[in-house]
């Protein structure tokens, strides 16, 4: 239920394919033998992507480029149909999210395309909700001027 959207946010994270797979691997061998000592079952996304982001982090692989956005992970960031994307938003969309911080790239995916609460996105970050909030305020505004940058 939960590799596919564990893999994009790796992939995003990590900033390339090249060993996602072996970071996922890693991931899950630790929920597994970790799994006991999750005190509240309802905290488990956030304890998920919090291992995850570790896992990421100690294979210092942040500063790849971003990896490409698919219809398939538009679709589900969009979700209600009330927005729509065409090709070449998304073409623009991806360009701009590639040029931002790596931090902003971040707490953008965990934010919008995992839908996670500014609760469960502060227990990924180890930081405490007002940060997320200012931290999504300021990632927002880096991709609104990427993409106004750009559009020009």
């Amino acid at each position: 239920q939960f590799h596919p959207r564990l893999r994009y946010y790796v992939r995003h994270l990590n900033g390339s394919g090249k060993h996602a797979e072996d970071t996922l691997q890693n991931v899950w061998l630790k929920v597994v033998r970790r799994i006991g000592s999750l005190k509240d079952p309802q905290a488990f996304v956030a304890w998920l992507y919090t291992i995850a982001r570790r896992e990421v982090y100690d294979r210092g692989r942040t500063r790849d480029p971003f990896v490409e956005l698919t219809d398939e992970h538009l679709e589900q960031a969009v979700g209600n149909g009330e927005v729509t994307f065409d090709a070449e938003d998304a073409t623009r969309i991806h360009q701009a999210l590639g040029r931002i911080k790596a931090r902003q790239r971040e707490i953008l995916t965990l934010s919008f395309l995992e839908e996670l609460s500014h609760k469960e996105v502060a227990e990924v970050l180890g930081v405490n909700a007002g940060t997320v909030k200012s931290r999504v305020f300021y990632a927002k505004q880096a991709l609104r001027k990427e993409l106004e940058r750009n559009h020009e």
